[in-house]
Order: structure tokens, then sequence, then C-alpha cells
């Protein structure tokens, strides 16, 4: 007789659906990931390259009626890539020299540029994750966007 409902209602299906409504969650809310990872990249590189993500989001993004167009987003995404290419390439040990040399350590400490190099892997990978997090989380909006129809579209 209830066979829809007992199928419905089993705990198997059920933990399924419960973890599919965590990542639609999570989905809907990825300029709020992009934006927080925005401010994280500041936070953790500190420097010239990094101020372009809070002036974008406190001076562009936020102020939108309804959410930045897709011009933003691209723009964001190639700044982003173009910055962990330059990050990545710092961070060559053939470059090592050239960064750790006397000259390049005088001018970094008056002006912060927010490029570093760091031997240890670990910190190599905080130092890079923000902006790795960026891009994913902009190719899952782009991609939740084309899927409702609004890629190219303010509402």
């Amino acid at each position: 007789m209830l066979d829809k409902s007992w199928a419905f209602t089993r705990t198997g299906p059920l933990i399924l659906r419960i973890l599919e409504t965590f990542f639609y969650i999570i989905i809907s809310n990825t300029q709020q990931i992009i934006y927080g990872a925005m401010l994280f990249s500041m936070y953790q590189n500190a420097g010239i390259v990094s101020i372009f993500y809070p002036m974008s989001v406190f001076g562009y993004a936020l102020l939108e009626e309804t959410r930045p167009p897709a011009t933003y987003w691209n723009l964001v995404r190639k700044y982003t890539t173009v910055l962990l290419f330059f990050k990545f390439i710092c961070n060559l040990a053939i470059l090592e020299p050239y960064i750790n040399a006397d000259e390049v350590k005088y001018m970094t400490t008056y002006l912060k540029i927010g490029i570093y190099d760091y031997s240890n892997m670990w910190h190599l990978i905080m130092y890079m994750s923000p902006e790795i997090i960026i891009i994913c989380f902009i190719m899952l909006n782009e991609i939740k966007l084309k899927l409702i129809g609004l890629f190219d579209k303010i509402e």
C-alpha cells in the first residue's frame, strides 16, 4: 500500500538526499565563497598583487543590485590565472637565487609586492590555495548560471 512512502523514507535514500541538498547549498552560495576566498587571499598574501580582490569585492561586486555580470567574473578569472601562474614561476628553483638576492630583499621590505618564495610544500600550498579556490568556484558559478539560463542575463 505505502510502497512509495516506504521507498522515500528509508535511511539510505534519505541520507543521499541530505547529502545532495548540502551540495546544492554550496553551489547556490558560490559567489559568497568566492568573495570569502578573495578576502582570504588578501589576508594570506598581503601585497600589491592581492589588493585587486578587496577593491573589486567591496568597490564593485557587492554594490551591484543583483549580481555582477559575466564580464566581471571573466576579469577576475583571468587576473587570478595570471597571478597563479606568476606565483608558480616565482617559486621555481631556477629563480631562487634571483628572488633571494639582496637587492630584491631590500626592495621588497619597503614595497610589499605579495610574491614570496617558499621552500616548504605546505607553505606553498597555503600560499596558492586562495587563488585555486577562486578559480574553481568561479568555474562552478559559471556552470550553475549556464544551467539555470542566467549566464548572459541580469535579472
